[in-house]
């Protein structure tokens, strides 16, 4: 990535006519200011270069929603000069004749008025901030310190190219792949997450502790040591590489010798709209990471939700940081059961303190760094579905802030395999386009596509693939003689094989692990797709289906065992409870196919020949899932929450 810097609104046509400003960081204040609707006073009252806005407050997703965010940019332009009838502040007449003067014509679209593929600016910038899990504030105010977007009211196309001045350095053109307001938006929150993460993957040359960081893009006006305290600081320095020299900050919005205010204007838009960039609390947490694994060395994490037989363990990390402004201490800081606060959980294990606490890692952690809780699990005789909440907390003190961790857990019986007749291919046997294998849990399937694509499902998720989509021509899967497993097209040619011959006799066995195996006439696994989960399906259950399809004999189960939604044999859909069916689709066919989950919401039983024999008229609702429920009631949920459901709650 190229490191973002500053991109003046205007600023390609306005520079030409814009007499000594030598510098872009100064032209991007000047621009800015002109339109925005601040105070100035003189000063930077709070500023702290090393901490310029504390991670809670950085990563607080929840300040705002959709409509609070559309209120507060109405709040901001009351009035948009949309055509442009004001007096141009760069001379030429009107906004109107300089715009069309300048290749910008009216009209202007005010960031109150915008929407970009049906999505308004402010469901543009919520999703974004719920997306990477990054404050909307901090979005705002980006918006406006880059290109003066939340207070401009005529700002033309060029600043919504470059809105978040991503992609933007001080040297070079900006970077067209990063075009366009939603395109700015996203790639500066996933780099701001990016560096809130830590992630190894993503480039930065700041570390908390001390760095030089200059005053200016010129060398000569030089930079200090800056002890950077906390991950939101490193993000801004990282997205806005420059800090405010005295004069500057002296200046409070003005302009300075050697100045460079991106930072700081940060600092002012922020404290101005939304209020303090610290919190006032001593202990306060933050996510870095959560982990759920088979084994007590930590390499094997579940694929899906944790699913344990009572009795059997799981191994938890969570990587907590210190987003307060006192360290913590091994002998106070804890991990504790919430939701209620204090409650005993019946998941403890011998290396918890308590049923009701956990020990942390570290002896201490210092504001900034990260604490590690790392604990076992103990799955409890009471089966069913749990959801199990932590919080760290000071002892004796005071609860960190809630942020809603929590691991879903499902308690299950060990699953009787069910009498599959087709989990595997025998030596010369052949599966053909449009079939599916079934493993003996039928929680797995192997499909070759009509597009030529051989897939492993398991519990309705894509786990591995030959990659041979894009041969619609493809007639059938052939477990050879001589042990290689073929795709061929209908001319007879090849498509894809395991490279297994040389092995006559050898088999296919879809497991009830997910893995597809082929063995030799001895037993020998020769070849496999590594497609296995962790543990085995016979140890969990499946009760939701996303998007994606369910085969005859497949089923979404509770936890506890106590409601079942199978798909017969026969076609028909139906819910068990203890005691009897209490819901069905009715369709009674050798004619049925499947069941699919569609992309666009609807649930819908599709006959041999394509056509629809049943559906929940939910179709436009967007990507939903089918889930059973604990309480017998099957429901459909999208994003919006549910869409249809089967009316039999408590049904007995």
């Amino acid at each position: 990535m190229r490191r973002p810097g500053y991109y003046a609104k205007k600023a390609s046509f306005i520079a030409s006519i814009t007499a000594g400003v030598a510098l872009m960081s100064v032209l991007v204040f000047t621009l800015i200011t002109l339109h925005s609707q601040v105070s100035h006073a003189s000063g930077v009252p709070g500023w702290n270069a090393g901490r310029i806005i504390d991670d809670m407050v950085f990563t607080n997703n929840s300040t705002m929603s959709p409509g609070q965010i559309q209120d507060f940019l109405n709040s901001k332009v009351p009035s948009c000069d949309t055509n442009g009838q004001q007096p141009s502040e760069y001379g030429g007449g009107t906004r109107a004749q300089w715009g069309a003067a300048h290749g910008h014509p009216a009209p202007f679209v005010c960031l109150k008025d915008y929407s970009e593929s049906g999505e308004t600016a402010a469901q543009i910038i919520y999703n974004a901030a719920q997306n990477f899990r990054i404050n909307p504030q901090v979005l705002l105010v980006l918006l406006q310190k880059e290109q003066g977007l939340v207070t401009d009211t005529w700002p033309i196309d060029t600043q919504y190219r470059t809105a978040t001045g991503y992609g933007c350095p001080d040297t070079a053109a900006c970077d067209s792949q990063y075009y366009g307001l939603k395109n700015q938006v996203r790639w500066a929150s996933r780099m701001f997450r990016a560096i809130m993460d830590n992630s190894p993957t993503w480039y930065t040359p700041y570390i908390l502790g001390n760095n030089y960081i200059q005053y200016n893009p010129t060398q000569s006006c030089g930079g200090s040591n800056v002890n950077i305290q906390n991950r939101a600081t490193q993000s801004l320095y990282n997205y806005t590489p420059y800090q405010p020299n005295q004069g500057a900050l002296d200046a409070g919005w003005g302009t300075a010798p050697c100045g460079a205010y991106g930072n700081r204007n940060f600092y002012l838009y922020f404290t101005q709209w939304f209020g303090s960039t610290q919190t006032s609390t001593p202990y306060a947490w933050s996510l870095d990471s959560q982990q759920a694994y088979v084994d007590s060395g930590r390499t094997k994490t579940f694929t899906d939700a944790i699913s344990l037989t009572p009795g059997q363990k799981a191994y938890l990390r969570i990587k907590a940081r210190n987003v307060g402004y006192s360290a913590w201490d091994k002998s106070n800081v804890r991990l504790g059961a919430s939701r209620p606060k204090d409650r005993s959980s019946p998941f403890a294990s011998n290396d918890w303190l308590s049923s009701s606490r956990i020990q942390m890692v570290e002896s201490s952690v210092a504001v900034g760094e990260v604490g590690t809780f790392e604990f076992t699990i103990t799955a409890p005789q009471k089966t069913g579905s749990y959801d199990e909440y932590f919080t760290p907390l000071r002892e004796g003190m005071t609860w960190m802030n809630d942020i809603g961790l929590y691991y879903p857990i499902d308690v299950v019986t060990t699953q009787p395999a069910p009498n599959s007749t087709n989990t595997g291919l025998s030596s010369g046997a052949t599966l053909n386009t449009g079939e599916y294998l079934l493993s003996p849990d039928t929680q797995s399937t192997l499909n070759l596509q009509p597009d030529g694509n051989l897939v492993v499902y398991s519990s309705y998720k894509a786990r591995w693939s030959s990659i041979t989509y894009g041969n619609p021509d493809t007639k059938r899967l052939t477990m050879q003689g001589d042990g290689n497993l073929v795709i061929y097209k209908n001319n007879g040619n090849p498509v894809w094989s395991s490279g297994t011959a040389g092995n006559p006799g050898a088999y296919l066995r879809l497991q009830t692990d997910g893995n597809l195996v082929i063995y030799n006439s001895s037993g020998n696994a020769i070849w496999n797709t590594n497609s296995y989960s962790t543990p085995d399906y016979l140890h969990r259950v499946s009760k939701v289906l996303p998007t994606g399809v369910m085969y005859k004999g497949q089923s979404l189960k509770t936890a506890d065992g106590t409601f079942t939604l199978l798909f017969q044999n026969d076609g028909n859909l139906v819910i068990y409870s203890p005691t009897r069916a209490t819901w069905a689709t009715g369709i009674v066919s050798d004619q049925v196919a499947n069941v699919v989950m569609q992309g666009d919401g609807n649930l819908v039983v599709y006959g041999k020949n394509g056509s629809p024999l049943w559906n929940s008229r939910t179709n436009g609702r967007g990507a939903s899932a089918l889930t059973m429920q604990g309480d017998g009631n099957l429901v459909l949920y999208g994003n919006a929450g549910p869409t249809w459901a089967s009316g039999t709650p408590g049904v007995q």
